[in-house]
């Protein structure tokens, strides 16, 4: 602008907040209170009250982890079609929401991150697009520790991990997400 010979006034320039997605809540919250602007009429209680769950919250936020970001085509599933034709079906109030971690997982789930709560819902529930890629991910991420547990190996599925279930060797681990979980591990490398 100054270049052109424009002064400030000619050209104004119009702020507008970028928009802000974020998976983990404790990082939305936030953003929220340190980049939107602060009410100019805050007492000193308000004002300390706002500092402080800032500090809270980035407590919170140092234990959790966020991961790669996955950008996937959601497919039509057979319940919102089964509601844009059933629209006039009277659904009761106390209808229970559905299980974020059922026990019976799809095959491409990993079975330790759905355990694993320092990741958002969105990650603990994400479903590889093969159950090849899944087992690549287990054995990247997670097979070195759980051999380095020797016999005290926890499945961490909140299902499972509240019936205190404990297993004592890397075989007994898989063949118990296969057979409670539904989801294959494949065999290690030599």
């Amino acid at each position: 602008r100054q270049l052109a010979g424009e002064s400030d006034d000619e050209a104004e320039v119009v702020y507008s907040e970028p928009a802000i997605d974020l998976h983990i809540p404790e990082r939305a919250r936030l953003a929220e209170l340190l980049c939107h602007q602060q009410p100019e009429k805050q007492s000193y209680e308000e004002y300390c009250k706002s500092r402080i769950e800032v500090a809270e919250l980035m407590v919170a936020l140092s234990s959790k982890r966020e991961t790669i970001k996955r950008r996937r085509v959601h497919k039509v599933s057979d319940v919102d079609i089964m509601n844009e034709v059933f629209t006039d079906v009277h659904i009761k109030e106390e209808s229970p929401e559905p299980d974020r971690f059922p026990l019976l997982m799809l095959k491409a789930q990993c079975p330790r991150c759905i355990g694993d709560e320092s990741l958002s819902v969105e990650e603990r529930t994400f479903s590889y697009c093969r159950p090849a890629v899944m087992n690549d991910h287990f054995d990247r991420q997670h097979l070195k520790t759980i051999k380095s547990f020797d016999n005290l190996i926890v499945c961490n599925h909140p299902k499972c991990r509240d019936a205190d279930l404990k297993l004592t060797s890397l075989n007994h681990f898989r063949n118990h997400v296969a057979r409670v979980h539904g989801v294959t591990l494949r065999a290690s490398r030599p």
